[in-house]
């Protein structure tokens, strides 16, 4: 684990100005869109903790994209489907957890995360790498998680929506091994840290409808505007598809890929 032994001690020094600067807590995040099948995906993400109330846990890729939108007013694209976007915000201060969502037209939604995480505190410890960590459980999302902390590292918090455990989250899994979170690394963060406009809020319910609205034509937006679709050929240039077969292959992506984090919200695509 990458700087973990000097970013150890480093807090456990200077514990009670821990909130002094920004931090920075790297996860590898492996999930499987296809709970049927074994393959897996991993993002390396991030979860950037600014002056001890603001935390925001996203992919690498998304914190580059969020930074460059603030200085170049340009950010990358996101993920064809809503469920697999992580991208969370905590105010611990007001005890406000957002998840956000961005559309393929860059439009930012957010869903208030209302469902209490009920921790259970369990005897059991052990060590994880350099941390020396103890077991708790809780349920989210109709999953039940495993989590291992360390009071070593005085912070409520963790990947995802997590938070309000004794001690930083140092991995975190559900039971049936579909999501799994593992700390890597802890840095100091710089002292700017970008991240979204909240934008406009949504219920569950609202969600649904704009993911099915999305799933039934996910090119109409694009079809309604006359623009013609290109994509990347993988050698740099840019080709014409035919819209009807590109909106048929991302709808069944969308639908062969469907085991979302909160299996409560899963949707059922026809």
């Amino acid at each position: 684990m990458k700087n973990t032994i000097g970013a150890f001690f480093f807090i456990i020094i200077f514990s009670n100005n821990v909130f002094g600067q920004n931090k920075t807590f790297k996860y590898d995040f492996e999930y499987k869109p296809n709970s049927l099948k074994d393959s897996t995906v991993l993002e390396k993400t991030v979860l950037d903790i600014k002056e001890a109330s603001l935390s925001i846990f996203r992919t690498e890729r998304e914190k580059e994209s969020d930074s460059l939108k603030a200085l170049t007013g340009f950010g990358y694209g996101m993920n064809i489907r809503f469920e697999d976007q992580f991208y969370i915000m905590k105010n611990l201060s007001e005890n406000e957890v957002f998840k956000s969502i961005q559309t393929i037209f860059k439009e930012f939604f957010f869903i208030k995360i209302t469902e209490k995480l009920d921790w259970k505190i369990l005897p059991e410890k052990n060590k994880i790498a350099n941390f020396n960590v103890q077991k708790a459980k809780v349920n989210y999302g109709g999953r039940n998680w495993i989590a291992w902390f360390s009071n070593e590292i005085p912070i409520q918090n963790g990947p995802y929506i997590f938070h309000g455990l004794p001690g930083l989250i140092v991995k975190i899994s559900d039971d049936q091994n579909n999501y799994n979170f593992s700390l890597t690394e802890i840095n100091n963060g710089g002292e700017n840290i970008y991240y979204r406009n909240k934008g406009s809020e949504l219920t569950w319910d609202q969600f649904q409808k704009l993911t099915i609205s999305y799933y039934s034509d996910p090119l109409a937006r694009i079809k309604s505007m006359g623009i013609p679709y290109k994509k990347d050929d993988g050698f740099g240039g840019m080709i014409s598809v035919d819209m009807r077969q590109e909106s048929d292959r991302m709808k069944k992506k969308i639908r062969e890929n469907n085991n979302p984090i909160e299996l409560n919200h899963k949707i059922d695509y026809k």
